[in-house]
C-alpha cells in the first residue's frame, strides 16, 4: 500500500507541472464505456459509438493544437483559469458522479497563519499588465505551501493557474478567497487519491482520463482556431489565411449559387405620425383601424412626417431614424405605439416593398462571400486531415 500511495503522491506532482500532450493513447472500451456514462449525464440519447467518435476526436484536436498553438493548451485565455484548473474541476464531476465520492472526508488543516496580513506581504501588489516580473516570480517559488498539502507545492504553483480576477483579489488579501481555493485543491488531491484504485479496477487509466478531460475542455476553442466553430474572442487564423487566398471567380461561383441570400429592400412607402402623448398615438392607432392612415390624418389633423419625401423612401435616407423604421417594418402593417429617441410616440405603415440584389462586385457580398467560402474550405480540410488521423493512427469508428 505504501508504494501505491508513493506513485499517487508523484502522479499528484505531476498534475501541477504544465499541460502536455501525451504520445497517441489507443482508448480502450472500459474507458469509452466510462466516458459514455459521463456524457449521458448531460444528453441521455448519446451512443457507445457517438462517445468513441468523440473522445478520439477530441484526441485529434489535441494534437492538432500541440502542433500549432500549444498555448491554447496551457491556457484559453490570459485573464481565466490555466487549462489544468479546469480539468481538475471536471474529474472532481467525474469522481462525484461515477466514484460517489462526493462525501470523500479530507483532513482539517490549520490557515492560522494565512491571514490578509500574510497575502498583502508576500503578494504585494498586483502587476497592471498581470504578469509577474522575474523577481516575483523567484519570490512566489521560494514560497512553499507545504504545511497546507500533502504534495510539494509552492506559492507560485498554486497561484499562476488561477485566473486574473481571483490573483488580483489574493494580492488585495482576501483570505477567505485564499482559504476556499486551498480546499477546493486539496479536495481534488484527496479524491484523486481515493478514485485512482477504484479507476485501476475499472481499467480506466488516469493519464487517459485526464486527456479525456481536456479534450473535451479544449474541444470548441481548438474547432474555433481551426475555422469549423465560432466561438466568441477566438480568432482563426486559418479562416484569416484562407480568405485572402479566395479569387474573384470563387467569389462570382458563390455568388449565383447563393444569390437571395444578397436580396435587399430597396425602397418602400411609408406613412407616419407623432406625438406627444402615448394616449393620443394610441386613439390615433385606433382610428387607423377603423378607416384608414390618411383619413385619420386629417381626423387628427396631423402631418405626415413621410411628408417631405413624398412617402418615397430609399436607402440613401437611412441615416434617419424614422426611415430606419419604416424599413424594418413589415409590408402593409400598422406598427404598434412606438417610442422616438426624441421622447415622441410614433404609429407609422409601410407598404409596396421594392427588392434588388447587391451585385457581385459590391463589398457586402465580398465580405460575406469571403467569410463563407473560407469556412468551407477550413471544414473540408479539416474532415481530410480527422480522417488522416484516424488512418494513421488505426482508429475504427
Amino acid at each position: 500500500m505504501k508504494g501505491l500511495t508513493t506513485i499517487l503522491l508523484l502522479l499528484l506532482g505531476g498534475l501541477y507541472s504544465p499541460l502536455t500532450v501525451a504520445s497517441f493513447n489507443q482508448y480502450t472500451n472500459a474507458e469509452v464505456r466510462f466516458m459514455h456514462q459521463v456524457y449521458k449525464q448531460h444528453n441521455t440519447n448519446i451512443s457507445i459509438k457517438e462517445v468513441r467518435t468523440r473522445v478520439f476526436e477530441n484526441q485529434f484536436l489535441l494534437q492538432q493544437a500541440e502542433q500549432n498553438m500549444p498555448e491554447l493548451i496551457a491556457r484559453q485565455s490570459e485573464v481565466g483559469f490555466s487549462t489544468q484548473y479546469h480539468v481538475e474541476r471536471y474529474l472532481m464531476n467525474i469522481f462525484n458522479s461515477q466514484l460517489s465520492l462526493s462525501g470523500h472526508n479530507i483532513k482539517t488543516v490549520n490557515f492560522t497563519q494565512y491571514t490578509t496580513q500574510w497575502l498583502i506581504q508576500v503578494l504585494a501588489n498586483y502587476p497592471a499588465d498581470g504578469k509577474y516580473t522575474a523577481e516575483q516570480v523567484i519570490k512566489l517559488q521560494r514560497t512553499s505551501l507545504n504545511k497546507l498539502f500533502v504534495n510539494p507545492i509552492t506559492l507560485y504553483d498554486f497561484i499562476t493557474p488561477l485566473s486574473m480576477q481571483v490573483r488580483f483579489r489574493l494580492h488585495q488579501g482576501d483570505s477567505n478567497l485564499f482559504r476556499s481555493e486551498v480546499l477546493k485543491k486539496r479536495q481534488f488531491n484527496a479524491a484523486l487519491l481515493a478514485a485512482t484504485p477504484l479507476l485501476l479496477k475499472k481499467r480506466i487509466n488516469i493519464d487517459h482520463l485526464q486527456e479525456l478531460a481536456k479534450g473535451e475542455i479544449l474541444r470548441p476553442s481548438i474547432q474555433s482556431w481551426l475555422g469549423i466553430k465560432n466561438m466568441m474572442h477566438v480568432q482563426s487564423p486559418i479562416l484569416d489565411s484562407l480568405e485572402q487566398q479566395i479569387s474573384d471567380e470563387e467569389i462570382k461561383i458563390y455568388y449565383q449559387a447563393n444569390k437571395k441570400r444578397f436580396k435587399y429592400l430597396n425602397n418602400v412607402t411609408a406613412y407616419g405620425v407623432e406625438f406627444t402623448s402615448r394616449e393620443d398615438a394610441i386613439k390615433f392607432r385606433k382610428a387607423v383601424h377603423n378607416s384608414s392612415f390618411t383619413q385619420a390624418l386629417t381626423s387628427f389633423k396631423q402631418h405626415d412626417i413621410y411628408a417631405q419625401y413624398q412617402n418615397m423612401l430609399t436607402r440613401k435616407n437611412k441615416s434617419n431614424w424614422v426611415i430606419q423604421l419604416a424599413f424594418t417594418q413589415k409590408e402593409d402593417e400598422l406598427s404598434h405605439v412606438i417610442r422616438s429617441p426624441d421622447g415622441l410616440w410614433v404609429v407609422i405603415m409601410s407598404n409596396n416593398h421594392h427588392y434588388k440584389y447587391f451585385t457581385s462586385a459590391d463589398e457586402t457580398v465580398i465580405y460575406q462571400a469571403k467569410k463563407a467560402i473560407a469556412i468551407q474550405k477550413a471544414k473540408h480540410s479539416y474532415q481530410q486531415n480527422w480522417l488522416a488521423w484516424q488512418q494513421q493512427n488505426a482508429i475504427l469508428l
